[in-house]
C-alpha cells in the first residue's frame, strides 16, 4: 500500500483491543505510551518496535542475588526518504537523542552483534557482570528491511527509508515526546 495509507492503517492499529492485550503482555509499561506512538506514526514515522526506557531491580528468583534491568528508550520504522534528512539533522540539533538511516544490506553480508548498540541489559553481581539483552544493527539484511517493510504494510514502490531513534542514557524517558516534537519540526 501507500505510504499515506500504511499510516493510516497504523495509526488505527493502536486503537485495537487486540494490539492492546499485545502490547500489555509484551510490556504493561507501554500502554501508558500508545497515544504518543500513535501520534508519531500520524506525523509520518511508521513504527514497527519501540521500547520506552525503563528500569526495574529484583532478586533472582533461584539464587536471591540482586540484579538490575536496564532499558535504553527506542523507535524504529519508515519515513518517507524525502522526510528523513530533515528529521535526522533535526533530531542532533535539537535533542539530546539519537537518530539515524539504517540501510538494507545483501543477506550475504555479515553484520557481528558484538558491533550493535546494547538496548536492553541486566547487570548482577555475578561473574558475568552486565549481559546485553537486546540490541540493534546499524545495517540492516535486506530480508529483514523486508520484513519491517510486509510489517508496515508498505509497498515496494515506495521510497522510504528505515530510521532508528535511541536515548543514550539508560532507563530515560523522553524520547517518544522529542521524536513527535522534532517530527511537529519539521512537517
Amino acid at each position: 500500500m501507500k505510504f499515506n495509507e500504511a499510516k493510516a492503517q497504523a495509526v488505527a492499529l493502536f486503537n485495537s483491543a487486540e494490539f492492546k492485550e499485545r502490547v500489555n503482555e509484551e510490556d504493561a509499561l507501554m500502554l501508558r505510551q500508545l497515544a504518543v506512538l500513535q501520534e508519531i506514526n500520524k506525523h509520518g514515522f511508521i513504527t514497527v518496535n519501540s521500547q520506552a526506557g525503563n528500569k526495574s531491580k529484583g532478586k533472582h528468583y533461584e539464587t536471591g542475588k540482586p540484579y538490575e534491568n536496564l532499558e535504553r528508550a527506542y523507535l524504529m520504522g519508515f519515513m518517507l526518504e524525502t522526510e528523513a534528512a530533515l528529521f535526522i539533522k533535526n533530531m542532533g540539533l535539537k535533542t539530546d537523542k539519537n537518530a539515524i538511516y539504517v540501510p538494507a544490506c545483501s543477506d550475504d553480508i555479515l553484520l557481528p552483534s558484538a558491533l550493535d548498540i546494547p538496548l536492553t541489559v541486566t547487570k548482577s553481581g555475578g561473574p558475568n557482570g552486565t549481559r546485553i539483552d537486546t540490541h540493534f544493527s546499524v545495517a540492516l539484511p535486506k530480508s529483514a528491511f523486508d520484513g519491517f517493510r510486509k510489517q508496515a504494510k508498505l509497498s515496494k514502490s515506495e521510497k522510504v527509508v528505515f530510521i532508528f531513534c535511541w536515548d543514550s542514557e539508560w532507563g530515560r524517558k523522553g524520547l517518544f515526546k522529542d521524536v513527535l516534537r522534532v517530527l511537529k519540526l519539521v512537517a
